[in-house]
């Protein structure tokens, strides 16, 4: 028993022993044909391939791990806002998401702040402007008008529109604009209460400082500048004239100074002036009569008639007569 066994034991290790030759064998044989094969396709194919191959997972591993990285960051910045989170899994990169923080942060500082145009603003940055202001994009429709209470004049209207073309060519706001345009509405209002007020009193001293120096001869005196004018100038031209507005807020025709001397031109153009009031016969004859009382002088005053002051009084009333004489014709 004991022989028969121990031969068994060493038969089965002999086997043993052959099998796994012969397996190590077959391997060699396969790495054998392995090599050749790798020969046969070029010395640089296995390469290439093992290169691209070991880069391509190389990039896999890299992709997945900057997105991990990308999406954590993302998420540390939601700080578990889902909205926040999927604004800024629109970024693509932390460099996107970066741009877009100070971006924020310089639009953040600016609220508040009005817009300003540089000096060297582009035509593409003054429309931009104009639109976020309300600027239309020509002067004549700039939104800024009269109050409906206002009485514009014409000069007014001139005024309106050279204060829009100056407000659209600076790019004014509008509000800034019809805040302007409202304090001179006030402005010019104020002036010409103050100017009318001032005429109405300049006019009525006028009136009563040569009524009291004239007397009597008021009203022919003014008769006769009034006429005098209106034959020069016409009677629109007369009315024109006389309705002209001095610095004062007063007209031409109540100024003291003016009206004397036109008074005075006239008297002597016509020779008096009640014919001014169309009593040229009473004027003539008043005339006659100052020069008849002034000639008996010869005869009883000699001295006096012959006197510069009676001289000058006849020299005077004989061009008067001669006026008036020339006025009847």
């Amino acid at each position: 028993m004991t022989d028969e066994t121990t031969t068994a034991a060493a038969e089965n290790q002999q086997t043993g022993a052959t099998q796994t030759a012969a397996a190590s064998s077959d391997n060699a044989a396969a790495s054998t044909q392995q090599s050749a094969a790798t020969a046969d396709a070029g010395p640089d194919a296995g390469g290439t391939i093992a290169k691209a191959g070991a880069a391509d997972d190389a990039t896999v591993a890299d992709d997945t791990a900057d997105k991990g990285d990308l999406q954590r960051f993302r998420e540390q910045l939601a700080g578990g806002d889902a909205g926040l989170l999927k604004q800024l899994e629109r970024h693509k990169s932390i460099d996107s998401i970066s741009k877009s923080f100070k971006e924020a942060r310089n639009a953040a500082k600016n609220v508040g702040k009005p817009l300003a145009l540089s000096d060297k603003a582009t035509e593409d940055e003054v429309k931009a402007y104009r639109e976020a202001m309300g600027i239309p994009a020509e002067a004549k429709d700039y939104p800024v008008d009269f109050r409906q209470d206002y009485k514009a004049s014409d000069v007014d209207k001139e005024i309106l529109g050279g204060f829009k073309e100056y407000m659209h060519a600076k790019n004014a706001d509008p509000r800034a604009a019809s805040a302007a345009l409202e304090w001179y509405q006030d402005f010019a209002a104020a002036q010409q209460q103050e100017l009318s007020a001032n005429l109405a009193k300049v006019a009525k001293e006028t009136q009563a400082a040569l009524r009291t120096e004239w007397g009597g001869e008021y009203d022919g005196n003014l008769n006769a500048a009034q006429q005098l004018m209106t034959a020069q100038l016409g009677e629109d031209g007369f009315n024109d004239m006389m309705g002209l507005r001095l610095m004062d807020g007063s007209r031409l025709q109540d100024n003291q100074a003016f009206v004397k001397m036109m008074a005075q031109v006239g008297s002597d153009y016509y020779g008096g002036n009640a014919i001014m009031t169309g009593d040229v016969e009473t004027t003539a004859k008043t005339v006659e009569e100052r020069i008849n009382e002034l000639l008996t002088l010869r005869n009883e005053d000699p001295d006096k008639y012959f006197s510069d002051e009676v001289q000058g009084k006849i020299t005077a009333l004989y061009n008067q007569r001669d006026k008036i004489n020339a006025r009847k014709k």
